[in-house]
């Protein structure tokens, strides 16, 4: 009996002893504001919903990056109108937004906010949009910390300051057109457009820049076997690698910024033509033409966008048949 007496006390000891133990760990401070930093922005359950987006520099709320929901697709509106937008940099930042992290609270007072950078139109600012009524978030990004690592965050309406690693500068300082997709090829067509899909390469050359030039006979790449014929070259001295290089350059090829107010109907761009027929009976025109303050703008078939090219890129669409010479 003694013995059952002493093991029953040893028993509730050991178990006094856990419990104290279970209790410590749990409240322990630092454990306690690790529990309390994890937090996200935005719950992934609700990004589904997501059907529009604004994203404002500090001190200009009524000028935002505007994006919204089409299906699968994104698009930005600029002016009344709307333009592709990159699906996979909008997805990204969504992820950023509902992804759990270290945002521990720094503070709730509202007295805090102008301090921080978190005063209203004085903060960079994201909101998420899902139908009518409130969005499904509101959040003002502030100023960085002391050391220069993290930034000040909140939700706008509420006076609750956290800080975390600062994700969310790149979409928020950044160009807009960082936002657009520019690619020229871009279609259903275009998706199907590979290098090796491409069996006839056609350039009609852009007038001379000079009174007085000659213009370039059209240039014309046609596929042969393992490489590439040119009229006037021998096969031999054809480089091959470089007119890959070349029919990818254009295949991938991107605008510098989409032209609102005019659609390619209207453009009627005759400067210089491209284009690359391919192996289904398929094919891809680009047509380049002068816009006003001597810049090039470009269309493609099946597509109502305008484009402004940059002078870089006109280059390397452009190329002489030296060029392609070994």
């Amino acid at each position: 009996m003694v013995y059952k007496k002493k093991l029953a006390v040893l028993s509730g000891l050991v178990g006094i002893l856990a419990a104290v133990y279970l209790l410590t760990l749990f409240f322990d401070p630092e454990r306690v504001n690790t529990r309390s930093a994890a937090f996200l922005w935005l719950d992934p359950k609700l990004q589904d919903q997501a059907d529009g987006i604004e994203i404002a520099k500090a001190g200009e709320w009524g000028n935002p990056v505007k994006l919204l929901r089409r299906g699968d697709a994104w698009y930005t509106v600029i002016g009344d109108a709307e333009f592709p937008a990159k699906t996979t940099r909008v997805e990204d930042l969504l992820r950023i937004l509902g992804s759990r992290g270290a945002y521990p609270v720094r503070g709730s007072a509202a007295s805090s906010h102008e301090r921080l950078g978190l005063a209203e139109n004085s903060a960079a600012r994201i909101v998420v949009k899902g139908g009518a009524g409130l969005p499904l978030l509101d959040l003002l990004i502030g100023g960085r910390d002391a050391a220069g690592q993290e930034v000040y965050l909140r939700k706008n309406g509420q006076n609750e300051v956290r800080s975390g690693e600062d994700k969310l500068s790149a979409y928020i300082s950044g160009a807009e057109t960082s936002w657009y997709n520019l690619r020229l090829f871009s279609g259903p067509q275009a998706a199907q457009a590979t290098l090796d899909a491409v069996q006839r390469v056609t350039v009609n050359p852009l007038p001379p820049t000079e009174d007085g030039g000659i213009r370039e006979e059209p240039l014309v790449i046609t596929r042969n076997g393992g490489g590439w014929s040119i009229p006037g070259l021998d096969d031999e001295s054809v480089d091959s690698q470089k007119v890959d290089t070349y029919v990818r350059g254009i295949l991938d090829a991107e605008g510098e910024n989409f032209v609102p107010g005019l659609n390619a109907a209207s453009a009627a761009f005759n400067d210089g033509r491209i284009v690359l027929e391919l192996g289904n009976g398929a094919s891809l025109t680009l047509n380049v033409g002068s816009l006003p303050g001597d810049k090039r703008g470009a269309t493609v078939n099946g597509s109502s966008y305008v484009y402004t090219l940059a002078d870089w890129t006109i280059t390397r669409l452009f190329r002489e048949r030296a060029y392609f010479v070994k």
